[in-house]
This record gives structure tokens, C-alpha cells and sequence, in this order.
């Protein structure tokens, strides 16, 4: 017992309250700090912590197959600079006229929800693009694709990796193009593939329609994104460049070939997939879709034969409607979220049903190599893993729903984020798994849950979401290459266990 009488022990006991003081009063700051933050600077902060770069960085990635130039246009001004007058709100797989495009952009701006057609007739698409040309209205051009979009956030934002892009490059896209990306000479072509973008804002007013969110309606007429060509000088460019990281994305726009081709394609980049050292991951980025032929044709031979894969909510959706899996009905998604509970289901079955299950032998499941999927929406973000080859993968999660919202109001990367621009939009407390009876109760400066059923880990968070975005574009790959380059691949080599 110290003795209060010892002027040694006085000594000490003032020494503590001086070095008490400080730290009581360092505490007391922080936490004023701390309560003094906005929830999105709590989020942001947050965030900010969770991100590092993994210690086993990708320096060489081969990205394909698509590569096209964005024609950014107001969708309700196209719309009504075709014709004034209102269409119904009919969808369709293939646009065959004018007319089909103006009913097919009703069906979807009501939903407000991204979607992508594909445009039957040349004629009937150069006319559209004619007409956009001469309108007063204000149009845009930049790179666009998926693949072109993602070696494009590379070369911005992790000069550490270089990017190889095999794509379709056309004189605009090629001067659009980031000057550090590595580029395919054997596939550059005269005339640059063009996509028509029809934006909208949310609450937007069609008649008697008022768009429940900000998103886009696409529609295109390729010739060569989906070539054969195109597709065998990217396996090529994978097997001379020696990549520590493929990126394929744009076959969705094989749905609209023929069907014998569509199919002949699928075979062949399910071959050349088998062929890559299976210490290289292999992301699928996918597109939207409207071909339940072509979406069960692509999960029964592609997804498993990947490593990682990008998704949103309205192909979710449609793989679970084709495949047989939960909550079918959700798809189209309408206002652009589903519940989280119900995502979380869908991306369970997603990942047992073609990830890969080294536990038995003689189950198909042994030789697929699945093991991250990246799922993306409006409000929400997860990632969802098994096994062991995919790691640091909250920190990719974080660092792709920080740039979520940067991205959709077109905030640099340099500048700090204004709380006036960005909003969570999520409820306080809400389920996040029924079957694990994982529920989530929100904490700004904790945004970040996961949880485990059975071998797969799930990793969520809500994201700031831009109250008046001014760029949809691109919004997906953005997330997508942002969470991948965060994360951290490293496979042992099961044959050399086994030897």
C-alpha cells in the first residue's frame, strides 16, 4: 500500500495525474470529435481506416473484350426529340425499331433501373445517332465498355498495375483512351463502335411516369465487341503478356448474336478459360442481360470456370430467375434495390451452386474456381467469399463504396467529400440474414458488418449515395476494379500439395 505520507510516494502519484491528464483529455477531444462528425464524415472516416493496399499488388492486368464510345445523352429529350408523343411500357430483348427503343426506355426509366439493348438494324440505329447529332441537346462522348472502362480506371488510379486492353479501338475511342494503357494493335478498327446512353435523373416526369432513381438506358448496334477475332486475341494477348490478373468482361453482348454462333463463342472462352494457369484470377465483370437462353447458358459454363465475379442487382436477379434460384420475382428490380436479406440469399446460391468445393472429390464443385463475388446497388454494398485464395477483401469493399458515391457526383479523388452532396439511404436497423439471423443495426462510424454461414464469409456495407448525380456511366466498373485492385490473391498450388 502506497503511503500518502512518503515524499517518494507523492512523487508518484502527482506523476500519474500528469500523465493522466493528457490522455483524459486527448479522450475527451476525440470523442467531441467524434460526435461532432456528420454520418457521412463517419462513414468516410471509417472507411478511410479499414483501406490498405494488399502486400501482394497486381502489376499486369489483360482486360477485354469491349471497348466502344459513350454517346451521353438526356433520355428524356432524346426521347421526345424522336416524337413527343407517349409510348407504352413494353420491354424488349432486341430493339426493331424507333419505336421499340422509345417503348423499352418507358418500361425501364419507370423502374429506374440500368438496362442495356441491343438494336436490331444498322439503318435504324445510325438514323437515331444522326438525329442525336443534330439535336441542340447537350451530348457527351467518353470511353465506354466495360473493358475499357475498367483498364481505364487502372491507369487513373493504380499506377502501380498496368492495364492491357483488347477491345475494338476506333480513332475516337483511341484518343479518349488513357495514354498508359497498353493497347492491341491487331484489333484497332476505322470506325469506332458507338453506344447510345440515355440518362435520366430521379424524379424525372414521362407522362405519368416519375423515375424512382437516376440510372440509364443503353442501346448499341456492335459489330465487333463480340467478333471471334476479338476473342481469340485476347486469350493470345493473356499467353504473350503473362498477366497476375485477367479481366473479361462485354460477352453479354453476345446474347444478340445467333444463337448457334452465341453458343459456339460460350464454348470457346469456356475452353481458353480452362487453359489459363489457375495462379492468374480470372474477374468476370458482367453486363446487363435479357436472354434467358444465353443468362443459363453463361451460368452453366462460365461462372464457375472464374474467380471472381462483378455484379449488380438487376443481373442478380435475372441469373436466380434462369437458374432456379431464390426470390425469383424480384426480377426487374424496380427503384434499383432489393432487400438485403434477399441478395444475401441470392448470392448464397450464387456461390455454392458454382463456386468452387475442394471438401468432395467427385463433386463437379472440385474443379470450379469461384470463391469472390462483388455485388453492387444503388444503396449497398457485399462482398461474399469461400476458401482461401481471396484476402484483404473489407478494405476492397470499403474502398469501392468510398468511390460510389465520388463517382456519381463527380468529386475528385484529391478534394474532400461534401456531406451536403451524399445521403445513406437505409433504414436504422434491418435484417441482413434470415437464415444466420444476422440483423444490422446502423453506426455511422462502424458501417462496415460481416458474418459467416457455414464456409462463406459475407462482408456489407450501406454506401453515401450522391443526391444529384451527375455521371451514371461507368458507376459498376468503377466499384468493381476498385474492390478487386484492393484485394489480395494467393492460391497454393493444390498439385504440389498432393505430391
Amino acid at each position: 500500500m502506497i503511503s500518502p505520507g512518503n515524499p517518494r510516494n507523492r512523487l508518484l502519484v502527482w506523476a500519474a495525474i500528469f500523465a493522466a491528464v493528457p490522455y483524459l483529455y486527448s479522450v475527451f477531444n476525440e470523442d467531441n470529435r467524434l460526435a461532432s462528425m456528420t454520418v457521412e464524415q463517419a462513414m468516410q472516416e471509417s472507411w478511410d481506416k479499414m483501406i490498405t493496399l494488399p502486400s501482394m499488388v497486381f502489376r499486369k492486368a489483360v482486360v477485354g473484350i469491349n471497348c466502344n464510345v459513350d454517346v451521353i445523352v438526356s433520355g428524356t429529350s432524346l426521347y421526345n426529340h424522336i416524337n413527343p408523343s407517349l409510348s407504352k411500357c413494353i420491354d424488349h430483348e432486341v430493339l426493331k425499331s424507333t419505336e421499340e427503343m422509345r417503348e423499352a426506355f418507358m418500361e425501364w426509366f419507370s423502374r429506374g433501373t440500368v438496362t442495356e439493348r441491343h438494336m436490331d438494324k444498322e439503318e435504324t440505329f445510325a438514323s437515331i445517332i444522326k438525329a442525336i447529332e443534330n439535336s441542340p441537346h447537350h451530348k457527351q462522348y467518353y470511353i465506354g465498355g466495360n473493358a475499357a472502362l475498367m483498364a481505364q480506371r487502372i491507369a487513373y488510379s493504380f499506377p502501380r498495375t498496368t492495364a492491357f486492353l483488347v477491345g475494338p479501338i476506333g480513332p475516337r475511342s483511341q484518343a479518349l483512351l488513357h495514354p498508359g494503357i497498353v493497347q492491341n494493335n491487331s484489333t484497332k478498327i476505322v470506325k469506332d463502335e458507338l453506344h447510345v446512353i440515355m440518362e435520366y435523373k430521379q424524379g424525372e416526369i414521362l407522362g405519368e411516369y416519375v423515375a424512382p432513381a437516376s440510372s440509364r438506358f443503353i442501346f448499341s448496334h456492335d459489330k465487333f465487341s463480340g467478333s471471334s477475332v476479338v476473342i481469340e486475341m485476347f486469350f493470345k494477348a493473356i499467353s504473350q503478356y503473362r498477366p497476375d490478373l485477367v479481366i473479361l468482361s462485354g460477352i453479354h453482348l453476345l446474347e444478340f448474336q445467333n444463337p448457334e454462333m452465341c453458343l459456339e463463342k460460350i464454348r470457346l472462352i469456356k475452353r481458353s478459360l480452362s487453359q489459363i494457369n489457375a495462379m492468374i484470377p480470372i474477374h468476370l465483370q458482367l453486363g446487363s442481360m435479357g436472354d434467358s437462353g444465353f443468362a443459363l447458358s453463361l451460368l452453366e459454363r462460365i461462372v464457375g470456370n472464374v474467380d471472381s465475379i462483378g455484379i449488380n442487382e438487376q443481373e442478380l436477379t435475372f441469373l436466380s430467375k434462369v437458374g432456379g434460384g431464390p426470390y425469383a420475382e424480384e426480377y426487374p428490380v424496380s427503384g434499383g434495390t432489393v432487400h438485403v436479406y434477399k441478395v444475401v440469399e441470392m448470392l448464397y446460391w450464387l456461390i455454392t451452386k458454382y463456386g468452387q468445393d475442394k471438401t468432395n472429390v467427385e463433386s463437379k464443385n472440385y474443379n470450379f474456381r469461384l470463391q469472390r463475388i462483388h455485388f453492387h446497388c444503388l444503396t449497398y454494398h457485399l462482398i461474399v467469399s469461400r476458401g482461401t485464395d481471396w484476402s484483404n477483401l473489407a478494405a476492397g469493399l470499403a474502398a469501392g463504396a468510398r468511390v460510389a458515391g465520388r463517382h456519381s457526383c463527380n468529386i475528385p479523388q484529391n478534394e474532400n467529400l461534401d456531406s451536403g452532396l451524399l445521403e445513406v439511404r437505409s433504414g436504422s436497423s434491418y435484417l441482413l440474414d434470415k437464415t444466420a439471423k444476422k440483423t444490422y443495426t446502423f453506426d455511422p462510424h462502424r458501417p462496415v458488418a460481416s458474418w459467416m454461414r457455414n464456409e462463406t464469409v459475407f462482408i456489407y456495407t450501406p454506401v453515401l449515395v450522391c443526391k444529384f448525380p451527375t455521371k451514371t456511366v461507368g458507376l459498376d466498373e468503377t466499384i468493381s476494379t476498385t474492390g478487386l485492385l484492393y484485394s489480395q490473391f494467393y492460391r497454393i498450388d493444390h498439385a504440389r500439395m498432393h505430391l
